[in-house]
């Protein structure tokens, strides 16, 4: 990973301070931990007691890019509009409307467990051929 895709360490992340994990090296904790510099006076920290230095730890973050979707607005073209209604409903119930018409939009990125919602309710209505409008990796700092 590169200096400047840590810069965007997001604020109020929750840093790792325990060195001698074995997944350390590829921990956005750690990662974002070792950007840390004398203008951060205040930062919020994973409990120590809690972590477990291992393969299992439950705080691990994978500094490997994951695949987002921006967008999802060609879908309604595919669909009925009895689909479309039930589709539109679901994800307003789970994303709310704000957010399920910023993620339709593309202006709200999709998350990988974002995409398994909607993935899922495609799957329901028969539509799982459907794709987003477009594919982006970044580093997933939330899940």
């Amino acid at each position: 990973m590169n200096k400047m895709t840590f810069d965007l360490v997001p604020d109020g992340y929750p840093f790792c301070i325990v060195t001698d994990c074995p997944v350390a090296e590829h921990c956005l904790r750690q990662k974002a931990r070792q950007m840390l510099g004398k203008n951060d006076k205040v930062v919020k920290v994973v409990n120590p007691l809690l972590t477990q230095p291992s393969e299992q730890c439950e705080f691990y973050r994978s500094d490997e890019p994951q695949v987002f979707a921006r967008g999802f607005a060609a879908m309604q073209e595919e669909m009925l509009p009895r689909q479309y209604k039930v589709f539109m409903k679901r994800l307003q119930d789970h994303f709310g409307r704000t957010g399920y018409f910023e993620r339709r939009r593309g202006e709200r990125l999709c998350s990988p467990a974002d995409i398994i919602v909607i993935e899922k309710v495609l799957a329901s209505l028969g539509l799982s051929h459907l794709g987003f409008d477009a594919y982006e990796r970044h580093l997933n700092w939330k899940e």
